[in-house]
């Protein structure tokens, strides 16, 4: 019951509120609606433009960015240069080539540790690392590392090492799982038995700010090594690992910088691993943009997957991986598949399945998300073409929910379906 006091008091206390001023608010960043929000397209329109600006710092982000939605335009053919026409090419005559999963099986048969590498800007990459991963579970590896999954820190207790099959897959569990290719690698490891560990260099192992180039690289090789010893190998000491790096991560010989992460690793522990390149191996958006090996192997092999070439009774591989990681994989140049990347449909873990896209205006994204984790990172996703009504997912057996994200935000769910 409302009495003559308390309608008095609350009478004053609206008078109080009224009277006093909004705290002053600011708007997300795009960068902060894509960590906090999970909205891509305002980081990636805003990246986009920076980079046509000429800002650097976005001219290197935006590649790796545009790959996380599919933009391989931007992500490949930004970055790359028309090869000189009178450029001679290695002369690969007899050289020979066999199944790259064939070969990292055979020779990962023996080894305890794999290390595969991927350049940022290339999501194709972490797709040929879902099959590697794929095709080492019944060797019995059963652990998976990333260099991009979060480090463990007192302010990052429960991190990719306590992820579980089913669980929401979060963009706080490591910058890259952003691409939906390499949360599904996650996701489709973990159904596998797969337990994770991160190794990535913390804030407290890095070199002084005033560090030159080398004694940061130092610092970091030295800490990813000690960490993937900490969090796996000294608690598990047979535990077999299947690791996935960026670039020069892999190498196991001195490089620039001195040794790295895959050397320190074997230098430290005894432990031999199998180091595979494919960093530098990706045909370019046309012909005349390859890189001189990547040209002599299509030319020579015209494969259709990906390939590891011998010259010579030698690995073949480009002049900064020659004799310093194991395997240089070469992954062919494939036609699109119903307007997808045909690497992508190449995976036989997934399934192409043709959706109604709703009504829209300005940039799109159509996604596709787990029904079961709610608003985490997509299992597929594409940017649409304007107008366009009808587009194909690839996806992998389970229930999902659709939705569109625009530039005015993410819209309602609009569907699901089970594949």
């Amino acid at each position: 019951m409302l009495t003559r006091r308390s309608l008095g008091l609350s009478m004053a206390a609206t008078a109080a509120l009224a009277a006093s001023s909004a705290r002053s608010q600011e708007r997300l960043t795009a960068e902060e609606q894509f960590r906090i929000e999970g909205r891509y397209l305002p980081q990636y329109l805003e990246l986009k433009a920076q980079a046509a600006a000429g800002d650097e710092s976005a001219m290197a982000l935006a590649p790796q960015f545009a790959a996380f939605l599919g933009d391989e335009e931007t992500a490949i053919g930004s970055q790359e240069r028309e090869r000189p026409a009178d450029l001679a090419l290695p002369d690969l005559i007899r050289a020979e080539s066999r199944n790259a999963l064939d070969v990292i099986v055979d020779a990962a048969a023996d080894r305890q540790v794999v290390i595969l590498n991927e350049a940022h800007n290339i999501s194709g990459h972490r797709g040929f690392a879902a099959c590697v991963m794929r095709a080492l579970r019944p060797l019995g590896f059963d652990t998976f590392a990333a260099e991009t999954f979060t480090p463990r820190s007192p302010a990052f207790r429960s991190g990719v090492w306590t992820y579980r099959e089913g669980a929401p897959f979060r963009q706080a569990l490591g910058y890259y799982i952003a691409d939906p290719v390499f949360a599904e690698t996650v996701r489709e490891a973990a159904s596998l038995g797969y337990v994770f560990a991160d190794y990535e260099q913390r804030d407290d192992q890095s070199a002084p700010a005033d560090a030159s180039g080398e004694a940061r690289v130092v610092a970091r090789e030295t800490a990813q090594a000690t960490n993937l010893i900490e969090n796996v190998l000294k608690s598990r000491p047979d535990a077999r690992i299947f690791v996935l790096c960026g670039y020069n991560h892999a190498l196991e010989a001195e490089g620039w910088g001195g040794l790295w992460f895959a050397g320190r690793l074997k230098a430290v522990t005894g432990i031999d691993p199998l180091t595979i390149d494919q960093s530098g191996n990706w045909p370019g958006t046309r012909p005349e943009t390859d890189s001189p090996q990547v040209a002599a192997v299509l030319r020579r092999f015209a494969p259709t997957a990906p390939i590891v070439v011998w010259r010579d009774g030698k690995v073949f591989a480009n002049r900064i991986y020659d004799g310093k990681t194991d395997l240089s994989v070469f992954h062919p140049r494939l036609p699109r598949v119903a307007g997808r990347p045909g690497w992508l449909a190449a995976d036989p873990g997934r399934k192409p399945v043709e959706v109604a896209a709703p009504p829209f205006e300005g940039p799109t994204l159509l996604q596709a998300l787990h029904i079961d984790e709610g608003p985490a990172i997509p299992a597929d996703h594409l940017l649409l073409e304007p107008g366009q009504a009808r587009a194909t997912l690839m996806l992998r057996p389970g229930r999902y929910f659709l939705r569109l994200e625009t530039t005015r935000g993410i819209e309602p769910a609009f569907g699901t379906l089970t594949v």
